[in-house]
């Protein structure tokens, strides 16, 4: 008996732990599924914390670690857990689903979001992304990877939507080479950081970039199917004496293109 009082008190003691404690360093190790589908039922006191602002102000939905979920499924679950954030989000990302509505949903729920993160997202359209970004004032982030992006004038619109835009990164599923970044120099004047993987054909879109985005801190152009940009030797010692962190070719960094998210 005096075994199972202990356990019994033990348990209760752990259930009591401060809120701060149990969501800091227990439920905030949890992703927004694992927080919704499963840790949320646990007990009263998980499900009261679950249901805190605070616990939603970051959520990263990867839908090729739950195959099983369709897209719409999935996609419910992220507004429940945008409806969580009660306008306190402030960075998300989706990988492999997402639609227009969904975006118009963060969008009009999250006016705060600082950084937004796209990839696989084969059913959001450039204009649903641009809608959205109409309602999000304050974003300073935004990637965009296996992204269908097919004129300059998208381009044109996030940046001209998003004019406090600091970082921008770009993998779009077809190729846009100087296009893209013409309209990139035209419309991102306050950008720090830009990659734009396996874009650059010439010298033409670097020299567009450094004339319209004089703030530039880093700059990565790796990422060519073909052939690493040739730059001229000029505009090469240009680019390296104005930005930072600039790397154009693959071998010079072991560091992967792809996405860390």
């Amino acid at each position: 008996m005096d075994i199972r009082r202990r356990a019994m008190k033990e348990k209760r003691d752990w259930l009591q732990m401060p809120d701060e404690i149990m969501g800091g360093m227990i439920l905030q190790r949890l992703n927004a599924v694992q927080i919704l589908i499963s840790a949320q039922k646990v007990c009263k006191n998980w499900r009261r914390i679950c249901k805190d602002p605070a616990m939603w102000k970051v959520i990263n939905l990867d839908r090729q670690f739950y195959f099983f979920y369709t897209k719409s499924e999935f996609e419910n679950l992220a507004k429940q857990a945008v409806r969580r954030s009660r306008g306190e989000l402030i960075d998300i990302s989706l990988k492999d689903f997402g639609t227009d509505e969904l975006l118009h949903h963060i969008s009009r729920c999250s006016s705060k979001l600082n950084c937004l993160r796209l990839e696989d997202c084969d059913d959001i359209t450039p204009c649903g992304l641009s809608n959205a970004l109409k309602r999000l004032p304050h974003l300073e982030t935004l990637e965009l990877y296996a992204f269908h992006i097919p004129k300059e004038e998208d381009i044109e619109l996030i940046g001209r939507n998003c004019p406090l835009l600091k970082s921008f990164e770009m993998k779009p599923m077809c190729a846009g080479g100087d296009v893209y970044a013409r309209a990139i120099a035209k419309s991102m004047p306050a950008l720090r950081h830009l990659k734009l993987f396996g874009l650059m054909d010439d010298n033409n879109g670097v020299q567009a970039i450094l004339n319209g985005c004089p703030h530039l801190e880093s700059l990565d152009l790796r990422g060519c199917p073909y052939h690493d940009l040739d730059l001229d030797e000029n505009l090469e010692k240009l680019c390296r004496e104005r930005i930072i962190d600039f790397k154009y070719n693959i071998s010079e960094s072991e560091e992967d293109s792809d996405t860390d998210w």
